[in-house]
This record gives C-alpha cells, structure tokens and sequence, in this order.
C-alpha cells in the first residue's frame, strides 16, 4: 500500500528514502497519481525557509524534481481528485452498513489491536513528527497522549456508554448508541497525525471514516493510517470501506460532502470563525457538525500554589510555539504571589531558545505564520499591559531575521480582571507563543470575595476547551470544581497537556465546540441513544512508551554553500580582510582605503572568480561610460560565474534588461520606462511615501524599542516598489529574502534554481495580471510596450519586470537603513539634523555619498584593453566598480571618512553616473528624506540598542536588523 524506497521497513529507513503515499480508498492505494504534494523535512525548512519553501514550491509546480534536493524531501503525497472524494464516500456508505451492525466485541478487539500496533510503531510515528516539525517533547508526548485515550480504561468506559440491557416488567429493555454511518474528518494544519488517530476512534462505534489529509503535513497522518489503522482493522475482519485517506484541497472536500447525501457527520478541527460557519453550512446540509475548534484555557494560580510546578505547567504554553490549541494562555494569578510568580516565569520564558525539533531542549516550532502576534502585543500596550517580554522574528539560532521562523515567546501582564478582559490576547484564541497574566486590583476585603471574582472570570469564558487550577486548598478546589462547569475539561494541581486515562484529548462547548460541545469521545459523539425494548412471554494499558531515540541517527538538513578554487584569498598586508570576504563586508573601508593608495587598480579574486577592482573615483566614473565596457552579464566572466547554476532557459529569458544591456538597446529599453521616471511623475509619489512611513511609525512610536529595518526600512520599501510595479503584494518578507538570495554575489547557494523558478512564477503571474486588468502602473506600460507597440520582446517585458523585482526595491531601502545608521554612529550630527530640518536638503546627499547604498555596481567587463591609469586592463575581464571606494576618493571628497551634512555632494556615485544612472533615484532619495525625517521627528531620544548586523552582498551594502530604542511619547507620538 505504500509505494517508498527504504531498507527495513522502518519510518526512520523510509524517511531517508522517500515515503510515497497514493490516495487511500477502501483501504486500497490508487496507483499511478497524476499530482504530488512534496514536504520536506522541518530541518531544511528551519535552517533556510526562502530555499527550502522556494523548492518545495518548484517540487510541487513540476519545475523541479526530486533528484536536486533529495536530502530535504521527507515524502509525498498524491492530491485526489473529485472523482476519489466519490469513490471513497461510495465505499464507506458501503462498509457502515455492514459494520454498523458488527457485535460489540469485534468493535472492542479492534481498539486493542490499534493500540497494539500503535505501540509497535510509536517511536517510527513520533520519527516521522519530528521531520514535519514537531519538537521531540512535544512528538513524544502526543504519541504518549493517543496511547493513554486508546487505553483500556477510557475504551472500557465508551464502551459501558454504547451499550446497557436491562429487564423490567417482562422485557428486555437495550440502551444502545448507534452509529451515525458516514463520519468525514478534517483535520488541523498543526496536529493532523493525533487528530486523526483521535478520530479513528469513531470507527469503534461502527461509523466508517473519510479522512481528507493536510497538504502541509500529511506524512505522519498517512503513515498513521496505512500502518497503523488499516492493519488494525484487517486484524479484527472490518470490511476495507471503514477508512479511506486522500490528500485534497480542504475547500473542495468540504464542498463535495455537504453536497453528498452520502455523508452524516462531518469531524472539522479549525479556528472557531470557520468553524461556526461550517456549524451553520452543516445544518443546512443536514449533516451532524462535530467541531474541535480554537481555545484560551485559563489556569488559576491560588496564593498556596507551589510555585515551581505551576510555573513549569504554565511554560507548556509555549509547547509547539503556542500552536496547541489546548494549551493554558491566560493565568489569574493571585495577588499575593503575582510578583513572584511573574519573576520566575518571565527568566523562564527568556530562556527559551529556537532550535531543531530533534533537540529535546527545544519546546519551540517553527510557525512562519504568526499573524496577528504583533497586533496583539501592541493590543497589550495600549491597554496599560506590561509586555515582560516578547516582540521580535528569529531565525533558528535567536538572531531577528527577515525571513524568520519562530516568534519570540512573549509574556504579557494587566492587572485588573476587566482591564483584562479588553485585551486580544484574553477575548481571542492565539496560535503563537504568548501566555498573559492578569492579576486581580484592587483586591477584595478577603479572599472568598477573590475567589468568586477569579472562578467568575474562569467561568464566563466563551472558549470551553480546558481550564486549570493550582493549590493546596481543598475548600478551593471544591468551589472550582463546583462553579466552573463551561469547559470540556477541569485539571487540578496536574499538567495542562499530558494524557490522563479515562479523559478525552478534545472536546468542549463555546467557541472550542459548538452549543452541543462536551468532552469529546468520537465513539460517543459520532453515534446516536436509541432504546430497544423486547417482551418476553408469559414463559417467558498498557504504559507509555519510552524516550523516542532514532533506530539510527540521522544529520539535520543544513545548506551548505560552495566556492572556486582560490577563496577565501589571504588577507591583505597589516591583516585588512581581502575584498569580498565577511570582514570585509562588516566594514569595507579600511581595505579600500588601502587599496586606493597602494593598488587603486587591484586584480582581486571574487567568490566568482578573478577580477579588476577599480577604487578611485575617476576610474569608476570613467568606465561607466567608456564604450570598451559592458554590462552584458552573458560577455563577463563573473557573470557566467554568477549564473552558473541559474536553470538554462530561465538565463537566457530573464537576463534581457535594463540593466544587463549596453547601447544602443540599453538606450532603446531606458527610453521605453522613461515617461515613468521623470522628476515631476516621481514627485507624485510624495505624499503616498509619507503616509506610509507615517503608519509604519504609528505601529511602533509606543513601544520604545524596535527594528528600524524590519519596521521601517523594509515595509517600506517594499510597498514603494510594488506601488510602481503595480503588482499585487506578495508575502513581501519572503519575495524580499528570496531576491536577496538570487542576487547575492556567490550565487552558489543551496537551492539556486528553485529560487530562479520561484521569481519567474510571480513575474509570469503578475505579467499576466497585467494583460487582463492593466493599469496607470509600470508593468502596464511594459504590456503596452510588447502587446500593442511591439518595442519589448517576450523575454525583454519579463526581463525588465524581474529587473524591477530585484533591483527595485533596494536602493530605498539601503539608503533608509544606511542613513539612519550612519547618523546613530554620529549622535552629533544626528541631533544636528533633527534640531535643524532645512539641513536636510544637502545631508542627505551626503549619507548618500558617506554610506553608497551600492557599493558596487552590477557586472562590468572589458570588451578590449582598458586603460586606468598606469594600469591597462585586458580584454574579457571582469571589473569591479567600487562606487562606495570612489565616493571616499579624498582626491574629490576632502577628508571623505568624516560625516559633513554641510558639504555639497555634486557628482556623488550613490545612484550610479551616466546612461546607467538610476531612474528611480528620485524615488529612492525620496523615500530617504521622508523616513530619515520622520523617524527623527517622532521618535525622541534616539539611540542605538544593539549591534546592526550587515547582509551579505557584493552589490549592496545594506543592513539586516538596526536594533535601536527611543523615548516613547505619552500621546503616541503625535505626526
């Protein structure tokens, strides 16, 4: 049934192979699929989201094969299709008729028997958990929670629940659940695996089970499936109908079994917005909805609560990330022991750490999709909350980062129950790593008045999943127990999370469930009461498993870059790092400075091979208009280099631009985009750059500390480009870290080609948009230009699109990010500008000269012998044009190492110089002056608050996070 290459039949062998799981229909795999859904290890997509999501998405599309990337790739499941989603409602309708009626006891063998094989394969299962990004704690224990519900206490209960008899007044009277007949299943994103076994046990009351899979995790739910389930039901004789399994569009499942009088009840685990919605589409339907939907578990901490354990059940809030829908997000924490619990928590949750899921340190998953997070804290905020800690984007090793994972574990505390009650993070589920503390003020006259005011709010909760309590009252845990009664689950001085015999891992009323919620037994909740009454005549556990270890260790997936023969080079006399090098990219000016007096021509070696770099200033204005110099990237040797595992067809299409052209078609192709660049159609634009940099600096002015790039510079940026594009918005953090990876200088990065095809699909995408809606926008021009004046080839219109992509957005961000830098190292000038606005005008141009947001030009190479200088540079040679050495050249700048935003900068080589001058350098000096006034403006006190960590990039010098705090203005920051 499971068509995978592997040596020993074990989910840790096949994973290291490819594990391939067709639709699974009557217990059968449908051969021959014709679409795959790829999921790569979490390992590979931790250590690099843009690569790994760039080539899974390549995977998926059919660009790429497996064979490029064969490390990364955990599995793949084939996508159904309408006419499987029939097959398998037409089987199951099928098989409950006939398993319905099946005996009790062939029911209760088949429990034994899946948790019989549940147990054979657990440590394979909890394998297969940790690749889709589980953290091993948290595998473990969902495995170790399935167990205990399959265990005999809580089947044995069920089962006294399916079925009493009893003899009154001459009859046999039957009180029998019976089954409902058809159950479909949809599971969440997050947990598929344990839903799902959760659900099998549905099967026990005689229902037979559609299971639609995740298409972001179905490995483990499939293997949960195949392995476990459908061996289990062959051992008890079930006919094969009982469970079907098929990877699918959850829109189009949906869809087909509301429409389908084959089904009865749908099983939906989701948010409680789309749940309620399903609730009602359901009932239209007249389908039984049984929803495990979101919750906000409350936990109340009592003054004699032991301090050490509830902080530890209070931590498992952050177990998955705060993905866990039945993990405690609120504490009531009593007024006498606030303060210490607060300290203990707080220095716990800033010890947590991002990491691989393999490391059983590591509690946290990677969730890229953390909306509403920020919202959120700065919901706190406003209301008075103090936000202990929390706020920032990390990548896997804690650093903040564009394209970040994980979201910071974040700790809010309010006192005042009602000012509680205001907050998102106390009216709403969240499904990031955030727990909220709320502490009773004023404190009531004693503490039974505390108590009925701390159960009230536990009570009154509109989420009914689970609720705790800690102490070492009885008198306490009675009144509880007693008076909270609207949630599925009570736990007492005990874990939030871990498995308890007899207790149901779901369930609940409210927003966790639906106005029939309770704790949920898929046996139970699947079936309906019926009585039977028959005259007679006048005669008439198994225990939890142990720690999962790997039957044989496996290495994480790392990307792993290559260089040519000669790199790293040595360093240069007095240990100055060579060009190109990280020390050098950390601070490039020493070198050149030596390289101007000593070598100002210098052969160099680059991480894409050798090169002439050029550092004074005439030499690198000279050859931007030298004739004898090119651009052509497809005539520079660096650029072959650069391109070399760039896919063939890709190359040559999208290489056809601006910027890689030398007259006379660069000047045919400037003069096409030219009526969009000119000064007076740029200073349109004003207005809208002021207002988002304005919004931008409403989200943050109250925090007092933040990012300027990720808060400004970045966001900024991006909507600029995209406004001019007129190309509908992506998911802009990815798109901007993926084009940064396709421009980097060694291109030799993991997952190259994936990238390339990733930025053809949104310019193929947005040129097409384009074709059906044009509009007042520059990708509408460059359609007209094609379609109707033919002055642009295929290949040209999508070649300058990807040009604009690339090179776009960049020179506004680098100059926001690079000005600001400079003026935090030059707090005098800074407070210069900000007491004196007017300076603005010649300041900017020089932060502009003093901090080149291109330092280097794109390729260059000699067409013919070249001479700069003393120095003549042959032909077929790549150049390297240093405009952040020339813009230091003390022979036009005097005493260019020194920040003066009095001296006149005409002729500064920021934007280039000559045809290949920026056309939107209006935009990019723009966007600088209203940022960098702004920010100064509204944000007093300025200061730096870490250490800026540079991007790596030959054509760029631009900043990656400049950490900075502020005074934070009690009105908000008023514009």
């Amino acid at each position: 049934m499971v068509t995978c290459q592997e040596s020993d039949g074990t989910a840790a062998d096949s994973a290291e192979g490819l594990l391939a799981f067709g639709p699974l229909i009557a217990g059968t795999t449908v051969p021959d699929p014709a679409e795959w859904v790829y999921v790569l290890r979490a390992s590979a997509l931790i250590d690099d989201p843009i690569g790994a999501t760039c080539y899974r998405n390549a995977l998926n599309a059919g660009r790429m094969g497996p064979e490029a990337h064969p490390e990364t790739i955990l599995g793949r499941c084939a996508l159904a299709g309408p006419e499987h989603l029939e097959a398998a409602l037409r089987t199951a309708r099928q098989a409950a008729a006939e398993w319905g009626g099946s005996p009790p006891d062939r029911r209760a063998k088949l429990a034994e028997a899946f948790r019989a094989r549940l147990r054979e394969h657990a440590d394979a299962l909890t394998g297969l958990l940790v690749e889709e990004g589980h953290p091993v704690r948290l595998a473990r224990m969902e495995v170790a929670n399935l167990l205990t519900f399959y265990g005999p206490e809580t089947t044995d209960w069920c089962l006294r629940h399916m079925e009493s008899e009893h003899t009154v007044d001459g009859r046999t009277v039957v009180l029998r659940r019976v089954p409902d007949g058809v159950v479909c299943v949809q599971p969440p994103q997050n947990t598929p695996a344990l839903s799902v076994g959760a659900a099998f046990q549905s099967v026990l009351a005689g229902n037979a089970l559609v299971v639609r899979l995740s298409r972001h995790a179905p490995i483990a739910a499939m293997y949960l499936v195949e392995r476990i389930a459908v061996p289990a039901l062959a051992d008890v004789g079930a006919p094969p109908g009982v469970l079907s399994a098929l990877c699918t569009d959850p829109a189009q499942a949906l869809d087909a079994w509301l429409e389908s009088p084959l089904v009865d009840d749908v099983l939906y685990f989701g948010d409680s917005i789309r749940g309620e919605q399903l609730e009602k589409a359901c009932l239209a339907a007249g389908k039984k909805p049984i929803l495990e939907l979101g919750g906000n578990d409350m936990v109340v901490v009592w003054r004699d609560a032991p301090l050490d354990r509830a902080v530890e059940a209070l931590m498992e809030s952050y177990h998955g990330s705060g993905q866990i829908c039945c993990a405690p997000n609120i504490a009531l924490v009593h007024p006498d022991i606030a303060d210490r619990l607060t300290d203990r928590l707080t220095e716990r949750v800033r010890a947590l750490r991002p990491g691989f899921p393999d490391d059983p340190e590591v509690v946290l998953a990677a969730s890229p999709n953390t909306a509403g997070y920020n919202a959120t804290l700065a919901d706190a905020r406003r209301a008075g909350a103090r936000v202990l800690t929390g706020g920032r984007h990390l990548d896997v090793h804690g650093r903040e980062s564009d394209d970040a994972v994980f979201a910071e574990p974040a700790l809010i505390r309010i006192d005042g129950l009602a000012r509680a009650l205001k907050l998102r993070s106390v009216r709403y589920e969240t499904f990031f790593p955030l727990l909220t503390l709320a502490v009773p003020v004023p404190v009531p006259a004693d503490d039974d008045e505390l108590l009925a005011e701390m159960v009230s709010f536990v009570a009154s909760g509109s989420y009914g999943l689970r609720n705790s309590l800690w102490t070492g009252s009885p008198d306490v845990i009675d009144r509880f127990v007693r008076d909270v009664r609207s949630c599925g689950q009570l736990r007492v001085n005990d874990s939030h999370l871990a498995g308890v015999p007899y207790l149901a891992n779901h369930g609940g009323p409210g927003l966790s469930g639906d106005r029939f919620g309770e704790l949920n037994y898929p046996m139970l909740r699947t079936s309906r009461l019926q009585g039977v009454s028959v005259a007679r005549d006048s005669s008439s556990g198994a225990g939890i498993p142990g720690p999962y270890v790997p039957a044989r260790p496996r290495p994480r997936v790392e990307a792993v870059r290559e260089y040519p023969p000669g790199w790293p080079p040595e360093e240069l006399p007095g240990g100055l790092p060579a060009p190109f090098t990280e020390a050098f990219h950390h601070d490039p000016y020493p070198t050149l400075h030596w390289l101007r007096e000593h070598r100002p021509v210098s052969r160099v070696i680059s991480p894409d091979g050798p090169g002439w770099l050029l550092t004074r200033y005439d030499d690198v204005r000279d050859a931007h208009t030298d004739p004898r110099v090119t651009c052509d990237s497809k005539r520079i040797p660096a650029g072959h280099m650069w391109m070399r595992h760039w896919p063939t067809a890709l190359r040559e299409r999208l290489f056809t631009h601006l910027l890689d052209s030398d007259d006379p078609r660069h000047a045919e192709l400037r003069a096409i985009m030219r009526p969009f660049f000119t000064p007076a159609r740029q200073e349109q634009w004003r207005t809208r750059v002021q207002r988002l940099v304005d919004t931008r600096i409403d989200q943050i002015v109250d925090r007092g500390h933040g990012d300027l790039m990720a808060s400004v510079a970045y966001p900024l940026g991006g909507n600029v480009l995209f406004a001019v594009l007129g190309a509908t918005p992506p998911q802009m953090n990815h798109l901007r870290a993926m084009i940064w990876r396709t421009a980097e200088w060694n291109n030799d990065v993991p997952y190259v080609a994936a990238l390339a095809h990733e930025v053809d699909a949104f310019v193929r995408t947005a040129v097409a948009e384009k074709r059906r809606t044009p509009g007042d926008d520059l990708i509408s021009l460059l359609v007209r230009a094609h379609d109707q004046d033919a002055l642009l080839s295929e290949d040209e219109l999508h070649g300058q699109v990807m040009m604009m992509l690339v090179a776009g957005q960049d020179p506004s961000i680098n100059s926001v990010g690079n000005s600001l830098h400079a003026l935090l190292a030059h707090p005098d000038a800074l407070a210069e500008l900000r007491d004196d606005p007017s300076l603005m005008t010649t300041g900017l141009g020089e932060l502009l000269r003093y901090e080149s947001p291109l330092p280097f030009t794109s390729w260059r190479g000699t067409l013919a012998p070249v001479e700069f200088g003393d120095v003549t540079v042959p032909a077929n040679e790549s150049l390297f044009l240093c405009i952040g050495a020339a813009n230091r050249d003390p022979a036009r700048f005097p005493d260019p190492d020194r920040l003066d935003l009095h001296r006149p900068t005409p002729g500064h080589l920021a934007f280039g110089h000559g045809a290949h001058y920026c056309l939107g350098a209006h935009i990019g000096r723009m966007t600088a002056e209203a940022a960098v006034g702004t920010v100064l403006r509204r944000l007093p006190g300025l200061r730096p608050a870490g250490t800026p960590r540079w991007r790596p990039s030959q054509f760029e010098r631009g900043l990656g996070a400049l950490p900075v705090a502020w005074d934070a203005p009690k009105n908000g920051g008023a514009r």
